[in-house]
């Protein structure tokens, strides 16, 4: 995951606002997106959270979740273990995503509103040779979501 990434804004007002989408489950980022059960709506300006929305999710039901996300504006969302299919649709969707992330709601969206990196939150087994997060090797043409031949 790399820092300092170009996130989309949206202007309200005269002041710049990004909405933020945090998958829950209790006080914790879901460790599968399917599990998750509520959905976290931060709206943050100006590196400050100004209001939090909670909503309760069903994201089995992945077509209208993607639907809720975009009729709250959602610009980044930010869960746990997610398949490729549904991460390629949340891209194609231009939400900015930030997938295999673990730890505690609060000190991750802390994290995110201060730094917008959130290296320390991967989960374990990400970020090696293969990128667990897409199935890509960083690097390879286009990338394809091919696996790094062992001998080349």
């Amino acid at each position: 995951m790399a820092c300092g990434l170009l996130f989309l804004k949206r202007q309200r007002r005269g002041a710049t606002v990004m909405i933020v989408g945090i998958t829950a489950w209790g006080n914790r980022i879901s460790p599968v997106f399917d599990s998750a059960q509520i959905l976290l709506v931060a709206e943050i300006l100006d590196s400050e959270v100004v209001d939090i929305q909670v909503r309760s999710i069903q994201p089995l039901m992945f077509d209208r979740f993607l639907s809720l996300l975009e009729g709250l504006g959602i610009q980044v969302l930010i869960c746990g273990a997610l398949c490729r299919g549904h991460a390629l649709q949340l891209e194609a969707s231009n939400i900015q995503l930030f997938s295999f992330i673990t730890g505690e709601v609060e000190s991750v969206l802390e994290r995110y509103v201060t730094e917008r990196c959130l290296d320390e939150f991967v989960m374990p087994g990400c970020g090696a040779e293969r990128c667990c997060r897409t199935g890509r090797v960083p690097g390879t043409p286009q990338n394809t979501g091919r696996l790094k031949p062992a001998i080349e």
